[in-house]
């Protein structure tokens, strides 16, 4: 990959940085220049979250004495995996990678190296780029690799499989991993709002829910003997039916900001608060217009409820505080954004209404609006007052099943090709 087009502070202070190294910081790096809003969770103290933090620390050395290497069978076929899906094959023990630490699951991890990721995590929390660019940081990422590297030697590792290619520990866990010949892939979590050619694409292999993704992905670049379609545990299909669609008891979705740029090739900055208000405000007038007195507003889960109870004008929205499955079960219709959460609606036979508003080429938030979500796809876009009342009134007009089938019907053979892989 090349610099991150326009991140000007940190491309003249790399000059010295080689290309990889200043890929694996780009995202903490940006979050330390760019995320500085306390709308986003991660940045307001909590005294719960703080709590939990030590918690976790003075337990830390219990979770390791727990998943030690030296119960497993040296012989074992293990599959690293962090995936938003459970990962199962016959025959293999799928874990966490080390810098996952889980109560219920086993992590691959020894004593040294959890010591390393204490360490790398704790000056990530000083949100200094002196510190992540000094030599002792340099030498903890070394002795990362070098320990990582050596737990692969030592174990039967069959395959690392990660949520994403953006964040540190996956970045350079696929670049251990590569160099150990033990296949990487990316399996996707999401339906994505950006494409290009760098993300989602650092792995040997990028796992998709279906032939419509992988097209797309592929017309932005990347190679298609890579992307592999498997049917999601969820979403793997969906049943034409009646969308419920009336105004008793709607849900909104926030239009909520990244805390930093989730595109590596162009500097989008995405942290105007501002934003998600004013999103919330157009919602609220397209509904007022139809009557609509009141509604539920549900926020992404790295949003401050606090944020919007303060600077929200009135009392039009109630925030939800229910899970997603009960959230989505009282529901009457959902409005939202460009999100993967319209299928969960259609999965709970909700209609969705795609409102997403583009000024000057552009969404809210600075990033162009990209397939399925354009309107042309198996979704209508709203894009103004008369759209959202026509689309909630004909929810059949809104929602095309066949082509959302289409979407993500996959590739018979993949499943086979994965498990080839695995095998190899």
């Amino acid at each position: 990959m090349s610099k991150q087009n326009k991140n000007y502070y940190y491309n003249s202070i790399s000059a010295d940085i080689d290309i990889e190294k200043y890929d694996f910081l780009l995202t903490n790096i940006n979050g330390i220049l760019f995320d500085y809003s306390d709308h986003h969770l991660s940045n307001k103290p909590d005294l719960k979250k703080s709590l939990k933090i030590l918690i976790r620390t003075k337990f830390f050395w219990l979770l390791y004495l727990r998943n030690k290497l030296s119960k497993w069978n040296k012989g074992e076929n293990i599959i690293l995996s962090n995936a938003y899906v459970n990962i199962y094959q016959e025959k293999y023990t799928t874990m966490l990678p080390p810098w996952i630490f889980s109560p219920s699951k086993n992590t691959f991890c020894s004593l040294k190296l959890i010591k390393i990721i204490k360490k790398i995590n704790d000056n990530f929390k000083k949100k200094s780029i002196k510190i992540l660019l000094s030599s002792e940081f340099e030498s903890l990422i070394n002795a990362f690799k070098v320990e990582l590297s050596l737990l692969f030697e030592e174990y039967k590792v069959n395959a690392l499989i990660v949520p994403n290619d953006l964040a540190f520990f996956e970045n350079l866990a696929i670049k251990i991993a590569k160099e150990a010949k033990i296949p990487t892939f990316v399996y996707l979590h999401g339906m994505p709002g950006r494409y290009n050619n760098v993300d989602d694409n650092r792995a040997d292999y990028l796992i998709v829910w279906g032939k419509g993704l992988k097209e797309l992905y592929v017309k932005n670049g990347i190679d298609e003997k890579k992307i592999l379609t498997l049917k999601h545990p969820i979403y793997s299909s969906f049943k034409e039916s009646n969308l419920e669609s009336n105004l008793t008891d709607i849900l909104v979705l926030t239009k909520a900001t990244c805390g930093t740029p989730s595109t590596s090739t162009e500097l989008i900055l995405t942290t105007d608060r501002s934003v998600v208000l004013y999103y919330t405000e157009l919602v609220k007038q397209n509904l007022k217009k139809l009557g609509v007195k009141k509604a539920t507003l549900r926020l992404h889960p790295s949003e401050d409820p606090d944020f919007y109870v303060k600077n929200l004008p009135d009392n039009f929205f109630t925030i939800d505080n229910c899970s997603k499955e009960e959230s989505l079960a009282k529901a009457s219709l959902v409005i939202g954004p460009t999100s993967t959460m319209l299928l969960d609606a259609l999965k709970c036979n909700k209609n969705y209404i795609l409102f997403d508003p583009v000024f000057d080429g552009v969404t809210l938030e600075g990033m162009p609006l990209v397939p399925p979500f354009t309107g042309e796809s198996f979704i209508k876009l709203s894009n103004n007052y008369d759209d959202i009342s026509y689309n909630i009134k004909n929810p059949s007009s809104n929602i095309n099943f066949k082509k959302l089938n289409d979407f993500l019907e996959i590739d018979i053979n993949d499943e086979e090709k994965f498990l080839n892989i695995l095998n190899s």
